[in-house]
């Protein structure tokens, strides 16, 4: 009898097999994080901030749903994120764009770069300033001091650095320019007048 309660007993323990216990390595987090501000990324600059809500991230991102509150505080939090990377990716690719071109040329090359109808068809993979611009201006403070941050970055890279009031300026001008370009390129219904739009831009002296 005493051998039998002893059987029960153990076999009504929980067990604690270290083979039945999921571990991921301490990467993993951060990995799963960025996938999350990456799938955000692109769908806000598609959609707009308010166009795509947190099922349809973690959906985009290939998560559940009820994993995205083990990163992210709320969505808000998430859009700060989003936007530093946003601004990350096209920063990285202009200064790859630019760093093959002779210092006069700098201008020409980002112009050249960013007025193309591989950016205006998509908006996703492009620049966070025509995409979110109009969103983000409504939005607390936080999120406009990344978006400027972002801005910022941009005005630098065109203008070299340059700390001086005309380089700095000129730069200002010439990112006001495609900005506005791109969104026009954007909003019209005509090809030939969107077209003509890039290109006026992309030539502006």
């Amino acid at each position: 009898m005493t051998i039998i309660i002893l059987y029960i007993v153990h076999s009504c323990q929980p067990r604690h097999d270290r083979s039945f216990t999921m571990r991921y390595p301490p990467e993993h987090k951060e990995e799963t994080r960025t996938r999350i501000v990456n799938a955000a990324a692109k769908a806000f600059r598609k959609h707009g901030l308010d166009g795509v809500g947190v099922a349809q991230l973690m959906k985009g991102a290939k998560l559940t749903h009820g994993g995205f509150y083990a990163h992210f505080k709320s969505k808000d939090a998430l859009i700060v994120d989003a936007i530093d990377a946003a601004f990350d990716q096209m920063t990285a690719r202009l200064e790859a764009i630019v760093s093959e071109a002779p210092a006069d040329q700098r201008r020409r090359a980002v112009l050249d770069a960013y007025m193309t109808q591989r950016h205006r068809d998509h908006p996703e993979a492009g620049c966070a300033i025509p995409a979110l611009g109009a969103d983000v201006a409504r939005l607390d403070a936080t999120t406009r001091h990344a978006f400027a941050a972002g801005i910022t970055s941009l005005i630098e890279l065109i203008a070299d650095k340059g700390k001086d009031k005309e380089s700095r300026a000129a730069a200002i001008t010439t990112l006001a320019a495609m900005v506005g370009g791109m969104v026009l390129a954007r909003s019209v219904r005509s090809d030939a007048l969107s077209q003509e739009i890039l290109d006026a831009v992309r030539n502006m002296g």
